[in-house]
């Protein structure tokens, strides 16, 4: 039998966004030694485990067709991240980047890109792989692509407060102030 799983963006929900003075901009981090867990996350996506939910990463990550950074660094800072869960007790069923962008500069990373949100095309293929169940699942991220990106796949969306990129969030189901919250939205509206 199916099961159902929340998809949740990385940066901005999961992961501390870092201002990086040289881009004067609140992104992604770009080197594995920024990466870091917004508090209170790592427990709040435990409890989604434990409540019988897929835990999948779904993250648009266009540092490098940006010419920001390497994709080795990009992987690093990945596996960083997966060891901050590690510490948590928290583990992913699955992980889904897009590196390309369509303002990048990089060749082959540049432009239109099937994987990249808004497109659902990593929500279905995660649903395919992992017996997920799309009707009874969510997306969660803290821009109006992720909500749209979650609609588009039939799935539930909830948007979370972004200090450094306030979204509309219009056809967001749940829009709370962090992750913690959005569970406790997500949970009351699975009752």
């Amino acid at each position: 039998m199916s099961r159902p799983a929340v998809f949740l963006d990385r940066d901005g929900v999961l992961v501390e966004e870092v201002y990086y003075p040289e881009t004067g901009e609140w992104e992604a981090p770009l080197k594995p030694e920024d990466v870091r867990l917004i508090p209170g996350a790592a427990a709040a996506t435990r409890r989604l485990a434990q409540l019988g939910y897929a835990l999948v990463l779904v993250s648009n990550q266009g540092g490098y067709a940006k010419g920001k950074t390497s994709l080795r660094a990009l992987w690093l800072a990945h596996e960083r991240f997966v060891a901050l869960l590690a510490e948590e007790d928290v583990s992913l069923d699955g992980v889904y980047y897009s590196y390309a962008h369509p303002h990048g500069v990089m060749p082959y990373f540049s432009g239109g890109s099937l994987e990249r949100k808004p497109g659902p095309y990593n929500l279905l293929v995660a649903a395919a792989r992992h017996d997920l169940d799309l009707g009874r699942s969510w997306m969660i991220g803290d821009r109006d692509t992720d909500v749209d990106c979650g609609r588009a796949a039939g799935a539930r969306a909830a948007l979370v407060d972004n200090r450094h990129h306030p979204q509309a969030g219009e056809g967001a189901d749940v829009r709370a102030k962090d992750l913690a919250e959005a569970v406790s939205r997500i949970v009351m509206h699975s009752v």
